[in-house]
């Protein structure tokens, strides 16, 4: 705002020159510009705390004391020191401790800069109140700006974070309903009740949103689905094959799509071929499954357009066209009538399942996994899916906007996180033992040829006292780069090893590969993986760990955690486990 007006009024100076011819008979002054490229003369007819009035044979001319020296008789002295009751404020501190008393030279959205007896002092506006007739209005400095979001419930999400962020700064939030499909707009204010920042959210899908954001529309946007190279183009409107050229992505949270029952039901897991099965209304009584001879009723949502979409995408169909069983308005809805129904059959996302039971999973190629945390942050669960936020790499961001960003991946960013039921990003460790699942499916998917089974048996050796990290390192199909999420999860991994508890542990890092190709390439691929993430490791903690505290191996595609029919499956299989024992 302050450039702005400096702006209009340095051009409405240069136009006043321009009009003006001097004439020194009259001349009792010279204002003369701070850059020296214009001079003015005229009879001084006033002089404010912000301004000269200045009498010419043109008119007369109010000229901002910021922009112009003065010389004359008739100039005040020294006016670039003078302070009046006006310019002096009070800032005082949010929790009232601290008061600051001086000249407001200068104010922004987020900061203000005040002269006091020791000096210049820059407070930050989100700590600080002012008193004193030089502060700044607040409803038209308030940071205001839009959140895309994948519907209500990436709305709640969205509102959680803000909600605890502002907490932990002592600000106010209030939340009121637009009429933008009824989400909730965000105000907050600090302590004294001055506007700090409206949030207003929309519900896009992943392509509209980073259209959004691209035409600077939006903040930031939080998706269920990532943005593809294609998005970014329509967007850009010219070919980008590396989304980083355009935008900053991180991974907030993870979730998976969940079949639901009560708690009632004797039935634990379900085949994917079932569900199919049950979607079409081919499988209509639990006796099909092995159950009780009732019939199967099916809940599902209203907005069951995202959740379909994502199901599609991995290969069932017919889910937004369903029409039998009960469509429930709310994930609330649907949760307490299968609760209430032991013959009742759901589906929602794992965020949204609240007093049901989630049925274990065996995919088509028999492998085996559970609605565990462990297993959605390895990604092995195969309906498992990423939470993204989304900004742009380059250009002016909202400070209020970027505090929020900074602030989801923190330990408490991470705890808002989890409260909307999402499974966040720190990560667990967990013994071979507990790993069931993960066992009974390497076992079943074995090959039968001996060297299969040598490295097999030389995997199950190595790993049966050591405990594994919840996270699979992934990488593009054919080559060792990490992926982003992977890149993160070093870091992650990196603050474990350096902490006390598993001072004097070794890393054991397993690199594995999908099907493709002989055993031979896939074992030489799958070491080169596991070579690349050790070296990484070496690299991120000297002092901490050395050449003979990390060892690698190639694994290949023994164990895999998806099905190599599938491209999905693929990219599931191509990854570097870690796990850590106490050195021998």
């Amino acid at each position: 705002m302050a450039r702005l007006f400096q702006k209009s009024m340095a051009s409405h100076l240069a136009l006043s020159a321009a009009l003006m011819v001097a004439t020194p008979a009259l001349a009792d002054v010279v204002l003369t510009t701070t850059d020296g490229t214009i001079s003015l003369t005229g009879e001084l007819l006033d002089v404010t705390d912000d301004a000269y009035v200045l009498k010419t044979e043109t008119g007369e001319l109010l000229i901002r004391r910021e922009f112009a020296t003065c010389e004359g008789a008739e100039c005040p002295t020294d006016a670039s020191d003078t302070v009046t009751e006006t310019d002096v404020v009070t800032l005082t501190s949010t929790d009232g401790e601290i008061t600051l008393s001086g000249r407001l030279l200068n104010f922004t959205n987020t900061e203000y800069v005040l002269e006091t007896e020791t000096g210049s002092l820059t407070v930050r506006r989100e700590f600080a109140s002012c008193e004193g007739a030089a502060c700044p209005g607040t409803a038209s400095d308030s940071d205001r700006f839009v959140v895309t979001v994948p519907g209500a419930d990436g709305a709640s999400l969205v509102a959680a974070i803000v909600g605890d962020y502002t907490a932990a700064k002592d600000f106010n939030l209030t939340q009121q309903f637009s009429s933008n499909g009824g989400l909730p707009g965000l105000l907050v204010g600090d302590a004294r009740g001055a506007e700090v920042s409206s949030v207003n959210m929309q519900s896009m899908d992943t392509a509209g949103a980073i259209k959004a954001l691209v035409a600077g529309e939006s903040q930031f946007a939080v998706t269920r689905g990532r943005a593809t190279p294609a998005d970014v183009s329509a967007a850009v409107g010219r070919e980008v094959t590396d989304i980083s050229e355009v935008l900053t992505e991180e991974i907030i949270g993870l979730d998976a799509i969940s079949f639901v029952v009560s708690q009632d039901n004797g039935i634990d897991v379900i085949d994917f071929r079932s569900i199919q099965s049950i979607i079409n209304g081919d499988i209509t009584h639990w006796s099909q499954l092995g159950g009780s001879p009732q019939a199967i009723t099916l809940h599902t949502l209203a907005s069951n357009e995202s959740l379909g979409a994502q199901l599609n995408a991995r290969g069932f169909t017919g889910v937004n066209a369903m029409g039998n069983g009960t469509i429930h308005a709310t994930a609330d809805a649907l949760n307490a009538a299968v609760a209430a129904d032991p013959t009742g059959f759901g589906i929602l996302y794992r965020s949204q399942a609240d007093g049901v039971k989630a049925l274990n999973l065996a995919t088509a190629c028999n492998i085996f996994v559970d609605n565990s945390d462990f297993a959605i942050q390895t990604e092995e669960h195969p309906l498992a899916l990423r939470w993204y936020h989304y900004a742009l790499a380059s250009g002016t961001t909202s400070e209020f906007a970027r505090n929020v960003s900074q602030y989801i991946p923190t330990d408490a960013g991470q705890e808002s996180i989890a409260s909307r039921g999402l499974v966040t990003q720190q990560l667990q460790i967990v013994p071979m033992q507990d790993q069931g699942a993960r066992l009974l499916s390497t076992v079943l998917a074995g090959d039968a040829d001996r060297a299969s089974n040598n490295v097999m048996r030389s995997y199950f050796n190595e790993a049966s006292n050591a405990r594994r990290i919840s996270t699979s390192l992934r990488f593009l199909s054919g080559n060792a780069t990490l992926d982003s999420k992977a890149e993160s999860d070093i870091s992650r991994i990196s603050e474990i090893v350096r902490s006390n508890e598993y001072e004097g542990y070794e890393v054991l890092v397993f690199g594995f590969s999908d099907s493709y190709g002989s055993l031979e390439a896939n074992l030489a691929l799958s070491e080169r993986r596991a070579d690349s993430v050790k070296d990484v490791l070496l690299l991120d903690n000297p002092g901490y760990l050395d050449g003979d505290a990390v060892r690698s191996f190639g694994i290949g595609p023994i164990a895999p955690v998806g099905c190599n029919e599938t491209d999905e499956g693929r990219e599931q299989n191509r990854r570097v486990e870690i796990w850590i024992r106490p050195r021998a």
